[in-house]
């Protein structure tokens, strides 16, 4: 009797020590998830923010010398292109708040993201009210 309750406790220490290590492994593998699509998201920004800001240069290199052909004036031409940069620099000063909450917004859905399919995959599954219960079942 003796040994049997020694083996007994021997394969659940043995259980309980792989379940740590599964778990552990489980948690790690959910970070690396969650912090590659936090890298993604911002990888995706910054592409996009360059890409907009480029456009932007262009356009208001072409404003620039357009209005220099209408006014005859180079110095007038690029100096309302400034004025206009300069009125979208304290727009974004006044938006800080916003952009910022947006950004964090969008970091916290990313981050967040598995455990929604999570909570929606358990969520779906259909309820069976004529299903028997067995001692098990929660």
């Amino acid at each position: 009797m003796g040994k049997d309750a020694e083996k007994v406790f021997r394969e659940l220490k043995d259980d309980v020590s792989t379940y740590a290590e599964l778990k552990l492994e489980l948690i790690k593998l959910n970070a690396y998830e969650r912090i590659s699509k936090v890298i993604a998201v911002l990888s995706y920004g910054l592409l996009l923010s360059a890409l907009t800001f480029t456009a932007i240069l262009f356009v208001m290199l072409t404003l620039g010398f357009l209005l220099s052909k209408w006014l005859d004036s180079t110095t007038a031409g690029f100096g309302i292109v400034a004025v206009l940069y300069l009125i979208l620099v304290v727009l974004v000063i006044f938006n800080k708040n916003r952009i910022c909450l947006k950004v964090i917004n969008i970091i916290i859905s990313a981050l967040n993201s598995n455990d929604q399919k999570k909570d929606a995959t358990t969520n779906s599954e259909p309820e069976d009210d004529n299903s028997e219960q067995t001692p098990y079942s929660d």
